[in-house]
């Protein structure tokens, strides 16, 4: 096990994660010392182990015990598994009440997502095309960046899950569009009634409100999608007071 980059043991293995990305990772929201929804990162990450054909098993009990070795309160943690490793890291939220205050400024991928891959189903070491689009909207000046998969259906933001909203109805991609069926996605669809289905980028032009899910930003409404400037988001801004009460009452 490595530790915020302390070896546990007597070494780091070179394997198929380090060639080929073969293997999964997971970060959490530590919440007053709480890992929010570690049952469903642990389930998700082990249930992704057998998918790809890794043969190990995280407990929950490792994660606890490497926060407690991290010694800190609030922050996010990253759990790294590869076949001959397992890696904790830490680092800040870096999500602020301003970004929360504004909303995010989205924008379109020409890039596709493959709705028949299964690496498009898992948060696995192949992250490349994520974060290469994440970054080069961040330089453009937008904060999240939106895929269509090869039909020309919304799929998913480079790290967010994404939910509209038009006359009181919300609306997300189907897992099959080609997306992560994220923590906070989860969360949703088990608080509120949904429509899943397939959606072209003209339904979000159409909405009344756009917000993006992570498990770290939690909820995220959108400011702006493209030229589209969304002033509504009282409905959003009631999924994101009852999930902040939620967050500070569940243990």
């Amino acid at each position: 096990m490595i530790i915020d980059g302390e070896l546990k043991e007597n070494k780091i293995y070179i394997d198929n994660g380090f060639y080929f990305g073969e293997g999964l990772f997971e970060t959490m929201l530590i919440y007053n010392n709480r890992i929010l929804f570690l049952r469903e990162h642990i389930d998700r990450i082990n249930e992704g182990l057998k998918t790809i054909g890794i043969d190990k098993k995280i407990e929950e009990k490792e994660v606890i015990n490497a926060l407690k070795e991290l010694k800190f309160k609030d922050g996010v943690l990253k759990l790294v598994v590869s076949e001959k490793n397992n890696i904790f890291t830490w680092r800040k939220n870096n999500y602020t009440k301003a970004m929360y205050d504004n909303g995010f400024k989205l924008k379109m991928s020409s890039l596709r997502r493959n709705k028949d891959s299964i690496v498009t189903y898992l948060k696995s070491l192949n992250y490349l095309d994520n974060m290469s689009e994440h970054r080069k909207c961040k330089e453009e000046g937008y904060d999240e960046v939106l895929f269509l998969n090869s039909d020309n259906e919304i799929a998913e933001g480079s790290v967010s899950n994404i939910f509209f909203i038009k006359d009181n109805t919300i609306y997300t991609p189907n897992v099959n569009c080609g997306l992560l069926d994220g923590t906070i996605r989860k969360y949703i669809l088990k608080n509120y009634s949904v429509v899943e289905g397939k959606f072209s980028k003209d339904k979000l032009l159409e909405a009344d409100e756009i917000f993006l899910t992570n498990s770290i930003m939690g909820i995220m409404p959108v400011y702006k999608f493209e030229n589209r400037i969304f002033k509504e988001k009282k409905l959003t801004c009631d999924i994101m007071s009852y999930y902040k009460f939620y967050i500070e009452h569940t243990e």
